[in-house]
Parts: C-alpha cells; structure tokens; sequence
C-alpha cells in the first residue's frame, strides 16, 4: 500500500493587497504564499553564500541533523557546531542533513536589518526577533507548530523547500504529543498503518521558490524539507488577541517546564513512549 498522502496546493498570488490578505487569510487562518511580500527587499539579492561569508564566515554556529521526533533530545539540542563560512561550504558541496536553526546572524551584521522590512499586513509583528534559517539538500523539520502560537511569514531567499502545512483542528488526528507541539510522524514517508487516522485528514503542499513568502497562520502544523540547500529568513507577528497570546505562553510553560520535568522524572524514553500511547489514544477517540 502506498503511503503517499494527497496533498492540496496553496493559494499563491503575486500580489496580495492588505484589505485581501486579513479577509481572506488572516481571519480564517487560512495559508497563502505571496510574492509582493518581499518584492522590494534588497535582500534577495545580496545575501549571497560569498556575502555572508565575508560578514561572519568565523562565527560558530550550532548545527541539527535529526529532528526531534522519536528522540531522546530536546528539540533546541544542537548535534555540532562549526564556523558558519565552513557551514555555508559544506552545503554547496552536496546533501547534508544537517540545519541552523532561528539563527541570529543580525547580531554579528546589524546592517542586514535595513535589506528587508515589515509589510503593513494589520498583524503585530515581533520585530526583534527575526531569524535566519539555512539547510543543505535533505535536511528537514519535524512536523510542529510554533510553541508560542505566533504567526510565521517564511520567505524564501535561495534555494527551494517542499512545505506541508495541517490546521490546527487536525492535531489529535496528527497523534500530537501531550504537553508538546509534536507528533512522531515522519512526514518524508509517513507509516500510514501505525498512523492510520492520517488519511482522514486534508493537508496542504508547496514548494517554495526564491521570493515566494508563504504564511503559516497560528498553531497551524508544518513540516519543512530542503528539497536543494537554501537560505530563508523568518518574520512572526503574535496572534491578534490576548487570549490567543496566553494560550501561546500557557504552551511554552507546558514544554519548558512541565514536560521536561516528567522527563527528568520518569525517564526520557520512557516518558516518550507514554506520550506516544497517550497520542494513539486520543487519535482513535477523535
């Protein structure tokens, strides 16, 4: 049997006005790829392998392979480090698995700042706070949702990624993880008979080209692979109102504090393999 999902495609519009992006997307969270988004940033054309090089080629940077699921790891645990210039090389030469994750490259090159800006688009972006995301050809993201249940405008700027997004009405059926924004699956080849809810449940697919920005709307579930080593740079804007806010801090204490805290206690495999019944559990109720 195969365990290829079917997937239905993204709106994608080359210019998407404010007035039709908060009717129509923002307001029903619903995804949208643009590419008025980021049509003026000089960005898109500086920022090339050479040019960061020069900028901070030295700096060490933290590095991931394997994603969190079905691990024994916290998902901010790095697997190595290397000098960023090194990095930049190593992923030109071929596949790697290997990431950097919410980079902060603008703390060793400020100027960057001014080769990008901030749509008017009526949501509340957190403007110090945007980060650099880089990865080699095969390198992917678990399928998660933002701990803090921000939204997500992820513009690509080389490279190419495949996107899978799922709303967040699907999250039983995606067999999340109590206490956490995961689940086991693996999106690359999902098991389709340990995870048989799967297919009652519609998903989204996209690849994402130089220019395009997609919006990944609050606690909307993502899964993110390098289909060819690429750079891409990440805004988010906090959910419009103050009960969505503290349910995102409510989530960041659940897996910051009392999900680790079990882990400790009870036996982090352990404590995985409970979390993952719990998950098959409420799947087959929902």
């Amino acid at each position: 049997m195969s365990n290829q999902l079917p997937y239905l495609s993204i709106d994608r519009h080359d210019v998407l006005s404010r007035e039709d992006f908060i009717q129509n997307y923002l307001k029903p969270r619903r995804p949208v790829i643009m590419r008025s988004f980021a049509q003026n940033w000089p960005a898109l054309e500086k920022w090339t392998y050479e040019y960061l090089k020069q900028g901070c080629g030295q700096v060490e940077v933290p590095l991931y392979s394997e994603a969190f699921a079905n691990s024994d790891n916290d998902y901010l645990d790095s697997t190595q480090s290397m000098p960023f210039g090194e990095y930049l090389d190593l992923i030109q030469a071929g596949p790697t698995p290997l990431r950097m994750f919410l980079f902060n490259v603008f703390k060793y090159m400020p100027q960057l700042r001014d080769d990008f800006s901030y749509p008017d688009l009526g949501v509340p972006f957190l403007k110090n706070h945007p980060f650099l995301f880089v990865g080699g050809q095969d390198a992917y993201v678990d399928i998660h949702y933002d701990l803090d249940h921000s939204h997500v405008f992820l513009t690509q700027m080389t490279g190419t990624k495949r996107v899978i997004l799922y709303g967040s009405e699907e999250s039983k059926k995606l067999y999340r993880h109590p206490l956490t924004v995961s689940c086991n699956v693996d999106f690359r080849d999902p098991d389709l008979e340990r995870y048989p809810k799967l297919r009652e449940i519609q998903g989204y697919e996209c690849i994402l080209e130089p220019g395009d920005t997609i919006f990944i709307p609050s606690r909307w579930w993502h899964f993110i692979e390098y289909s060819t080593a690429g750079i891409s740079l990440t805004l988010r804007a906090m959910p419009e109102t103050w009960p969505a806010r503290l349910a995102g801090l409510a989530s960041i204490i659940k897996l910051k504090v009392i999900d680790q805290y079990l882990g400790k206690m009870i036996g982090e495999k352990k404590w995985y393999q409970i979390k993952e019944n719990w998950a098959h559990a409420r799947a087959r109720k929902a």
